[in-house]
């Protein structure tokens, strides 16, 4: 299964299926996103079986970043056998989504290890996420708040997510694949896409997600300008076009929100709090954490202020990893990241895996699980990807001395 043309498509559905049902609150949308990936989890280890007697044990050559994401998956079930928890229910909610986020990466690492098959999925995931740009935009003028125009969402719903956060979080990692098309296979196509995803970016009002995506940009005209300076004076004058049509499509979308966050005089002071906080419960159990999933339920014993609201997160990821699971999964998790950076910002499609790990110093992102698994499965295509540039270089290169011969 890992080499056919099936296997993208399939993942992609899955993934798919997940953030179109993610407006829910109930468990059962979760339950999608993970009997998706479960689905196609089951579907190649049947499918491939048969290699392991075709003499095709290549196949399932994993990267090396599978020895950081093994432990990450298991680290809750890891703290509920050893009774590190202190309260096994939420942590075993929470291992749960953990354990198929290590799926999700190692699905995308198999799945998604050719080229084609990359592109393929790619391409899908572009074609999809602009689609639900549009639709957050459209959104806007909803009253109260529809998802696809038919059901009633929360009133904070963006597109399909509950957290304006989360919806930017997904388009940080469209944004990127965006650029990708457009540089690659079509200017005019990969443009359109992108301008639709920055204007919804903008419509969302994510302070964090509109900065994320600006130096996404940044980023990317960069390493044009370094590694294809033939190509970059054309590319620069496309984007002020582009500028002009994000401009427009914002305005039209709504700017209001995003212009009303960054007026805030101090935007962070809630979350500077939920982190000093936070940072108590870390001195608490630092080596091994009060259990994956518990920080809702154990930070009002720490607390050191009251705004009248239910506190669900931390507001920084990194801050409520090291809480929860103690310092060494923190440290997993920054050495898992710091793997695939340079592969990332090399591929420029899987430059959001890296804008999203950014995000969450902020906010939590990846507490949705279904972002969570898409983050997992960019990351494994990423892995990957720069195992597969470096056998088509040594393939150039035997090829080369061959002909010299």
């Amino acid at each position: 299964m890992s080499g056919s043309r099936h296997a993208p498509v399939l993942l992609w559905l899955a993934l798919l299926a997940g953030i179109c049902v993610a407006w829910s609150p109930r468990y059962w949308a979760v339950s999608v996103a993970i009997t998706g990936i479960s689905l196609v989890a089951v579907s190649w280890i049947v499918f491939s079986f048969g290699d392991l007697f075709r003499d095709e044990a290549s196949r399932f050559a994993l990267p090396l970043q599978t020895a950081l994401v093994a432990p990450i998956g298991g680290w809750g079930f890891l703290q509920i056998a050893c009774k590190g928890s202190v309260v096994p229910q939420l942590t075993l909610y929470s291992a749960l989504v953990w354990g198929i986020s290590a799926v999700a990466f190692i699905l995308g690492a198999q799945l998604l290890r050719g080229r084609g098959a990359r592109r393929l999925f790619l391409e899908l995931l572009l074609w999809s996420l602009t689609a639900l740009a549009v639709i957050a935009m459209l959104q806007y003028y909803d009253d109260p708040a529809m998802v696809f125009g038919i059901f009633q969402g929360p009133e904070s719903v963006v597109g399909t997510f509950i957290s304006r956060n989360q919806f930017a979080a997904m388009m940080e990692m469209a944004a990127p694949i965006a650029l990708w098309f457009m540089l690659e296979r079509n200017p005019l196509t990969g443009g359109l896409c992108y301008v639709m995803i920055v204007a919804a970016t903008i419509t969302a009002g994510s302070r964090a997600g509109f900065i994320l995506v600006c130096a996404e940009l940044v980023i990317f005209l960069t390493m044009v300008v370094v590694t294809r300076r033939r190509e970059a004076k054309t590319l620069v004058l496309v984007f002020a076009g582009l500028a002009l049509l994000v401009t427009a499509a914002a305005t039209i979308a709504g700017t209001e929100a995003l212009r009303k966050r960054f007026e805030d005089s101090d935007p962070y002071i809630i979350r500077r709090e939920l982190v000093k906080s936070t940072s108590r419960l870390i001195a608490e159990r630092p080596w091994f954490g009060h259990g994956m999933g518990t920080w809702s339920a154990i930070y009002p014993h720490v607390a050191n202020f009251d705004v009248a609201l239910i506190a669900n997160e931390a507001h920084n990821d990194w801050a409520q990893w090291a809480a929860e699971g103690g310092i060494p999964f923190v440290i997993l998790m920054a050495a898992f990241v710091m793997s695939i950076a340079v592969p990332a910002v090399r591929s420029i499609w899987g430059l959001g895996v890296l804008s999203v790990m950014a995000h969450s110093y902020v906010d939590y992102p990846i507490r949705e699980p279904v972002l969570s698994f898409l983050w997992f499965a960019l990351a494994g295509a990423v892995a990957v990807s720069s195992g597969a540039r470096k056998r088509r270089a040594d393939h150039a290169h035997v090829s080369d001395e061959e002909s010299a011969l």
